[in-house]
């Protein structure tokens, strides 16, 4: 492939894997390098189920509260993921086009640990003129921990490349902007250690509904200079479990989480989301809410939780 190059790899031979045959992607994603690196392999047949698989070597970065994966590299692994199947689907293994996110849910069967890599697979299900629907699983050691499926629009990898070149001033642009966090937010100084690495956020309760706000960067970026969608979930994510925390009082935990992608954002203005919570019981809460810059909707998102009594 020519955007491909065979990077240097952990040794993952304790687990049965041997990366030295998997590629990463070239150009990188700003925070696929972050959170990964991602690398991925792609059987003779591209379109056929199973046939391109990713992995995930997992590291104490990821963790989340209590020591497992955090769901925002879950989601980030399963965006990857989509990606790829969707993209070869469109394309038979060619890499000529370039898939874009539209919508995508994923379902947390099992927590997933920090040291053993998580693997990805999956088929492609439709394929249409400008769309490609896919579905896969994520597992670790065997175990399935995540089910997830999407919908990604297809375009030619020449045009999206051209629009990257479009959107490099957007990238000196952002090196020099100062964002400013609104007034009544609070430092969130409790952030496991996924979310630290990816910046510091900021905090607001209002009644039964809870804000958030993170200053953007260029390493929350894909390589086209926008907003990563996994960097979007991931703060999704972690807004709607900061939120499930501070209505509830209980420790919760993602089960499921749907987000749709209605525009992209730029690294150069906080983003910022209002959880609500439309219903709760004693164990599961429904949570929903948007991703937005200066009033512009990025994503949409609703979540289901899992609520336990803490300690």
């Amino acid at each position: 492939m020519p955007d491909t190059a065979t990077h240097t790899v952990p040794d993952l031979a304790g687990w049965g894997l041997d990366l030295s045959r998997y590629s990463v992607f070239v150009p990188s994603d700003p925070f696929e390098d972050r959170v990964g690196p991602f690398f991925f392999h792609i059987g003779a047949d591209a379109r056929a189920a199973d046939a391109v698989h990713c992995v995930l070597p997992t590291h104490a970065a990821h963790g989340n509260y209590a020591g497992g994966v955090h769901g925002g590299a879950i989601l980030t692994f399963a965006d990857y993921a989509l990606c790829l199947v969707a993209g070869r689907a469109a394309d038979g293994g060619t890499n000529s086009s370039f898939a874009v996110t539209v919508s995508i849910a994923c379902e947390f069967l099992d927590a997933a640990k920090i040291g053993p890599p998580l693997e990805a697979r999956g088929e492609p299900l439709q394929v249409t003129g400008r769309l490609a629907f896919a579905r896969g699983r994520i597992t670790q050691e065997g175990r399935t921990v995540a089910l997830w499926s999407g919908v990604c629009r297809h375009v030619a990898r020449a045009k999206a490349m051209a629009r990257k070149e479009e959107n490099a001033p957007r990238h000196i642009e952002a090196k020099s902007v100062e964002q400013v966090v609104p007034a009544g937010f609070e430092l969130f100084d409790k952030a496991s250690a996924y979310s630290r690495g990816i910046g510091p956020m900021y905090v607001r309760r209002d009644a039964d509904d809870v804000s958030l706000v993170q200053p953007t960067g260029l390493h929350m970026c894909n390589s086209g200079g926008a907003l990563h969608g996994g960097y979007m979930m991931s703060f999704a994510d972690t807004a709607i479990t900061r939120a499930a925390s501070l209505v509830t009082g209980m420790a919760p935990s993602t089960v499921s989480f749907a987000a749709e992608f209605l525009s992209a954002g730029d690294p150069t203005t906080p983003i910022t989301t209002r959880v609500e919570i439309p219903r709760r019981g004693k164990s599961i809460a429904f949570l929903r809410g948007l991703l937005e810059q200066d009033g512009r909707a990025l994503l949409s998102y609703s979540a289901t939780m899992l609520l336990r009594p803490r300690g």
